[in-house]
């Protein structure tokens, strides 16, 4: 007749000794041991207090149809400038436009998530005579990020291009990329580089300069800029008396650094504290089975098996 296990419980074999005696000098070594040792090597392996992080997500961006170009001409006397900012025109007066540039521009959100993807933009600048040689061009952007903390600014992206051929046309394809020098909060609301870009207001003629611009820019702790920037100049005569700008902008998923929680941070210690723990106590639990069964250590050894009913 076959014969299979119905139930199961384990022998429970006592270990007993005094308080003064070697065997509990050992136990208690080990006890500490089992608990400090994962903790030190956890701590001094680097990452135990895991304080900054990495997350992805795709930004809320919005032009602000706020910008500010200037065109260098093969004459170094001869510059056009133009901007959306009033004061700035009337302060740069003499190296304006007579007429302004044509713009125009479209954002669009391909997967539907309420979050634009990317920026089309064509600029056609009217000439007479002028033959261009380079360009800089500031955007002004509206940039959310939402995850972790609810932070907002106003950004910027630059872009730049000089050649020794005087061209017709530019075309330019690249993606606004947040540049950090610290990390975000892990919560709360950041809106602390929620300030102009071009503060018009500080601007005089002394000190006007697209230099001075960006360099107030790039003082930030939290930016942005273009990378991967793919440009295409077009040699040649302006076509109809106008120098024609293409931009294609992309709005892509970031990689963003902040700083931990208190909660996380603890949840990632307790990881790593057990993960070493777990192993170093199995080890030791082995040992010291395998003394007190070959009774390398003096103790009292209370078996049921062995007590009388």
């Amino acid at each position: 007749m076959a014969v299979y296990e119905v139930f199961s419980h384990p022998l429970l074999i006592r270990y007993k000794t005094s308080i003064c005696s070697k065997t509990t000098c050992f136990y208690v070594f080990v006890t500490l041991f089992t608990y400090i040792f994962p903790f030190i090597i956890t701590y001094y392996s680097q990452g135990f207090w895991k304080k900054i992080d990495i997350y992805r997500e795709q930004p809320d961006v919005s032009f602000k149809h706020q910008m500010v170009l200037l065109l260098e001409t093969e004459s170094p006397d001869q510059l056009i400038f133009w901007s959306t900012y009033e004061k700035l025109n009337q302060l740069m007066d003499h190296k304006l436009l007579q007429i302004k540039p044509s713009i125009e521009h479209r954002e669009e959100d391909h997967n539907r998530d309420g979050k634009k993807d990317e920026l089309h933009m064509v600029i056609e600048v009217p000439l007479t005579k002028e033959k261009i040689v380079s360009l800089k061009l500031i955007l002004i952007f509206d940039y959310y990020l939402y995850l972790y903390s609810d932070f907002h600014m106003e950004s910027a992206a630059y872009v730049q291009y000089s050649t020794s051929l005087s061209g017709s046309s530019f075309s330019t394809f690249g993606e606004l990329s947040l540049m950090q020098r610290q990390p975000l909060r892990h919560t709360g609301k950041d809106d602390r580089y929620n300030i102009p870009v071009l503060n018009i207001s500080k601007i005089d003629r002394p000190f006007i300069s697209l230099e001075n611009i960006l360099l107030e820019y790039m003082k930030r702790n939290i930016t942005t800029s273009l990378k991967n920037v793919y440009s295409v100049w077009q040699a040649g005569h302006a076509a109809y008396d106008s120098f024609k700008i293409n931009l294609v902008i992309l709005y892509s998923e970031d990689s963003i650094l902040y700083t931990l929680g208190f909660w996380q941070l603890l949840k990632w210690a307790l990881v790593q504290y057990m993960a070493v723990f777990i192993l170093i106590s199995y080890i030791l639990k082995k040992i010291k089975l395998y003394l007190f069964q070959k009774q390398m250590l003096s103790a009292i050894v209370i078996n049921p098996l062995k007590q009388k009913v």
